[in-house]
C-alpha cells in the first residue's frame, strides 16, 4: 500500500482509524484510544489494561510514527509510575454449590472470572459462540435464542463504560469564533496554532478526541452545538475522523484541514488553513510542506 509502514515506512499519517474500527469480523465490543503524545501514551496504557480486564474485551491503542519515534520533553512528575490495577470481577474462592459459569448472563453483562489455578474452575475457550457454561453453540448445537442472549449480554457491558472514561474537554475561549477539532497526535500542533490565532485576533479554541470507542457522542455534541465555526484537523486524505464523527453523531464540520504527505503538521499550517477558511477561500485546506533537506 502507499501509506506509512509499508509504503513510506519512515513517515507519519493518521490513516488507520477505519482499519481499527473494523479490526475483525463480527459485531463485537472493544476499546480504542488514540493518545495525544508520548506522555499520554505511557500513562494511558495501564488505563487500557484495566478497562480490558474489567469489561473483558480487546483494547486497541492507535499510534503513529510521530508519537512512536518522536522526541518529547516530559515533566517526570507527570509520569504515573504506580498506576492502580483493576482486574475486574474475579472469583477468588472455590464454591461447593455453584458450577463455573465463565460466561454467566449477569445484569451488567460482565461475567466473574477465575484466574488460572483456582481448583475446580476449568472452562473451554474457543472461537465459537458459547453457552453460559462454555458449551459451544456451533454446528448441530446452534441455538438462536442462546446466541441472542450472549450477544445482548456482551453489549450490556458497555452500558456504563463511559462512566470510567474521561470525556474530551474544550480548551480555550468558550465563545470562540473558530473551534478546531483534532484527534490523537495533532494536539501539540493544534495548541500552538490556537495560541497564535488568538494572538492575531482570531478567537479560537480546540477540542481533542482521544477515546474513539466507546465514543462520548452526547458530550461532544453539547460542545459543538455551541461552536460558531468548526474545522477538523487530521493527518489523512479522506477525513477518516470527520466521517466517523458524522456516522456517530450526524455532525458535519464546517471545514477541514488535512495533510497526507508523510509529514506531521506544523502549527503555521493550521494557522494558514484557518485563515483561508475564515476568509472564504476554501472549506478544505491542504497545507504545502516546505522541503528542508
Amino acid at each position: 500500500r502507499a501509506g506509512p509502514s509499508t509504503g513510506v515506512p519512515t513517515k507519519t499519517e493518521q490513516g488507520d482509524l477505519w482499519q481499527v474500527l473494523g479490526a475483525s469480523q463480527g459485531d463485537f465490543e472493544r476499546i480504542i484510544v488514540s493518545p495525544t503524545d508520548s506522555l499520554d501514551a505511557f500513562n494511558v496504557m495501564p488505563e487500557v489494561f484495566n478497562l480490558t480486564d474489567k469489561y473483558q474485551c480487546p483494547g486497541i491503542v492507535i499510534s503513529d510514527l510521530y508519537i512512536s519515534e518522536g522526541r518529547f520533553s516530559v515533566d517526570p512528575d507527570k509520569i504515573n509510575m504506580h498506576p492502580h490495577i483493576d482486574r475486574g470481577a474475579l472469583i477468588t474462592e472455590p464454591s461447593e454449590t455453584d458450577g463455573y459459569l465463565r460466561y454467566k448472563d449477569t445484569e451488567s453483562g460482565i461475567s466473574p472470572r477465575a484466574l488460572p489455578g483456582l481448583e475446580g474452575y476449568v472452562h473451554l475457550v474457543a472461537t465459537d459462540e458459547h453457552d453460559q457454561d462454555s458449551t459451544l453453540l456451533s454446528d448441530e448445537f446452534t441455538n438462536p435464542h442462546k446466541r441472542r442472549q450472549m450477544v445482548e449480554k456482551r453489549a450490556r457491558k458497555f452500558d456504563s463504560i463511559l462512566d470510567d472514561i474521561a470525556p474530551p474537554v474544550l480548551e480555550g475561549p468558550v465563545e470562540a469564533d473558530v473551534t478546531l477539532i483534532g484527534w490523537g497526535s495533532t494536539l501539540g500542533m493544534i495548541r500552538e496554532a490556537v495560541a497564535a490565532l488568538n494572538a492575531e485576533g482570531i478567537s479560537t479554541n480546540n477540542l481533542q478526541i482521544r477515546w474513539m470507542v466507546p465514543f462520548h457522542g452526547e458530550q461532544i455534541m453539547e460542545i459543538l452545538a455551541k461552536s460558531k465555526r468548526t474545522i477538523i484537523v487530521e493527518n489523512n486524505y479522506s477525513g477518516q475522523f470527520a466521517r466517523y464523527l458524522r456516522s456517530e453523531t450526524g455532525f458535519a464540520a464546517d471545514g477541514h484541514i488535512r495533510k497526507y504527505d508523510g509529514e506531521p503538521f506544523m502549527p503555521h499550517h493550521i494557522v494558514d488553513g484557518v485563515k483561508a477558511q475564515v476568509g472564504g477561500e476554501t472549506d478544505k485546506y491542504v497545507p504545502y510542506q516546505e522541503i528542508t533537506v
